[in-house]
């Protein structure tokens, strides 16, 4: 399968002024921009496609991808040639999880969340046009998705998503939408008229809904919070459409998500 392209323009640096563009140093975001490009859909790639998806010469892909592998943090597949993540990697990974005391604080809230309403219910935070699962809880039921701590899901339609870009300052949001617009121009205008709703409901029920927005057969609702340390991150709860209908999500689900995360707020 071949690799997404970027969802983010790449090497661009967010800065301010001429000082902040004085001190951004180029070679090492290109090196981790580099890094970005392995996903699940592309575990291992070449030179040549790192090439295209990051728009750098061929010759300075070939160093950056030199100087990680010596690093530990590429591994090249002999028989292909090929790239792939190495350990140290998930290295960075396990030092980030390990310092997340909101998910130790959560963890038995939202199992029981997740046994009462036999689904799964998760936290996670903003990665450009994703959300990324940092923690998950799932019910016993065979029925319920199994995603795990990593798994990326879209901003724009899911319901952790939509309450990330519902508690956002205003000008963090316009940025963030006009990247949106920009990658997903031929459907924008059903976006659009999508996250309007979803910023009604959040402010005034405290949740946003998807509802086989993001996949046909999932409905989910998403509830953000502003943690004093980690920042914005939303907490959601999700599951098959047949199981999870829209009036659980909007009358019961929803309003015990908005409870727990109140209550945490309280206790962090």
């Amino acid at each position: 399968m071949k690799p997404n392209p970027p969802d983010w323009p790449l090497l661009t640096p967010s800065v301010a002024d001429d000082h902040d563009k004085r001190q951004f140093v180029t070679a090492l975001a290109r090196g981790l921009e580099l890094l970005r490009c392995f996903t699940p859909d592309g575990k291992q790639l070449g030179n040549q496609e790192l090439a295209r998806l990051t728009g750098l010469p061929r010759p300075t892909v070939t160093r950056l991808t030199h100087t990680l592998t010596q690093l530990g943090y590429l591994r090249c597949n002999a028989a292909s040639g090929k790239y792939q993540l190495d350990i140290g990697v998930l290295a960075f990974g396990y030092a980030l999880l390990s310092n997340l005391s909101i998910c130790n604080a959560a963890q038995t809230r939202m199992t029981e969340l997740a046994r009462l309403t036999r689904a799964s219910v998760a936290i996670g935070a903003r990665d450009r046009l994703n959300m990324v699962y940092l923690d998950v809880a799932h019910s016993e039921t065979h029925l319920t998705m199994r995603r795990q701590i990593g798994s990326r899901i879209p901003l724009h339609s899911t319901a952790m998503g939509k309450a990330c870009l519902a508690a956002m300052p205003e000008p963090e949001r316009a940025f963030v939408l006009d990247h949106i617009g920009q990658h997903f121009r031929d459907d924008w205008s059903a976006i659009r008229l999508s996250l309007e709703q979803a910023f009604r409901d959040h402010a005034e029920r405290g949740f946003c809904l998807s509802l086989g927005e993001w996949q046909r057969d999932v409905n989910s609702v998403g509830v953000p919070m502003r943690h004093p340390s980690h920042g914005l991150i939303v907490f959601s709860c999700g599951g098959p459409g047949f199981q999870l209908k829209p009036r659980q999500l909007e009358e019961d689900i929803g309003p015990r998500l908005v409870d727990m995360v109140r209550n945490l707020e309280a206790v962090c």
